[in-house]
């Protein structure tokens, strides 16, 4: 009986072969199976499985230096010896997705009109400025208020960056700081409307209890100029707009854009330093000689080798 049983299920088997020989099942299956073992392959292009011999992904990020570097640590974690049942997770910034502008007018429509934040601060001071010029026209005391609160925005920004973003303590602002190191260093980075306003406001009615009411006006559209500049640099120097090119040219125009090319290009080597190299040092934004004064601006080689001795 159980020769028999057997015979059958041979027999069995037989004939539905040939049936789905004859339907032509089987080159469907075939092929099924081809595109099953691709797509297996795709898979472990993307790091899903851990037999990986060659990777080669095709994922789009933000930069051709950020592409390589991420296809290189998926491809030493992918060859890399372990366990055959761990899967190697494919690393992928937060902000992947996220559209950085790569132009000046992308950088000014996403900075101006994309959110609600510097505008509003633009027309604070346009506010600000009606009101002082109502009571009079400007003197020297006005000149020199206006130049001691931009000093002091300079001296706060740094102190403020380097004492309470990294300070020792946990606190919000910390925990707020350190997101934004853990996303990729170009990201659209603009602060919040309700701690742009707030703050300006927080720092016009300290002044208010200051100086006299046209002074004090004086000094709030000053604190809030530099404020506003030190969120467009910030944000500018996290896209990926590059500097324009610094041309010699002898007429007074040709020597401010140069001029603010170069603060451009240092402002934005300080910050990428800042962000990839070491976070304890380069905490100046706005004015980047203030490291140099404070001793913060050490030689990237030298630190590098002092690092890697730690």
């Amino acid at each position: 009986t159980l020769h028999a049983s057997v015979l059958w299920q041979r027999n069995t088997y037989f004939a539905l072969s040939l049936n789905m020989m004859r339907m032509k099942l089987l080159p469907t299956l075939a092929v099924f199976a081809l595109r099953l073992c691709h797509r297996r392959n795709v898979a472990k292009a993307f790091g899903i499985t851990s037999t990986l011999t060659s990777v080669r992904p095709k994922v789009e990020v933000i930069t051709q230096s950020s592409c390589l570097r991420l296809t290189m640590e998926r491809s030493q974690d992918a060859t890399s010896p372990g366990p055959a049942s761990s899967p190697v997770k494919p690393i992928t910034p937060k902000n992947a997705d996220e559209a950085v502008p790569s132009t000046w007018n992308q950088a000014l429509c996403r900075f101006f009109l994309g959110d609600i934040g510097p505008p509003f601060v633009l027309l604070s001071i346009a506010g600000f400025l009606y009101t002082r010029l109502r009571l009079g026209p400007m003197s020297i005391s006005d000149a020199a208020i206006f130049s001691c609160v931009v000093l002091f925005w300079w001296i706060q920004e740094y102190f403020i960056h380097r004492v309470l973003l990294h300070s020792q303590f946990d606190w919000p602002g910390k925990s707020i700081h350190q997101n934004h190191h853990d996303k990729h260093y170009f990201h659209v980075s603009i602060d919040p409307p309700e701690l742009l306003l707030g703050w300006l406001l927080a720092a016009h009615f300290i002044m208010k209890s200051i100086f006299p009411w046209h002074l004090c006006l004086t000094a709030t559209i000053g604190y809030a100029i530099a404020g506003l500049v030190y969120e467009w640099s910030h944000f500018i120097v996290h896209t990926k707009v590059k500097p324009p090119p610094q041309t010699q040219q002898s007429s007074p125009l040709g020597c401010v854009s140069s001029t603010l090319s170069k603060l451009f290009s240092k402002m934005r080597d300080n910050h990428i330093r800042h962000h990839l190299v070491d976070s304890s040092y380069w905490f100046a934004f706005s004015v980047p000689a203030v490291d140099d004064l404070l001793h913060t601006n050490p030689d990237v080689r030298e630190l590098k080798r002092i690092n890697l001795k730690k």
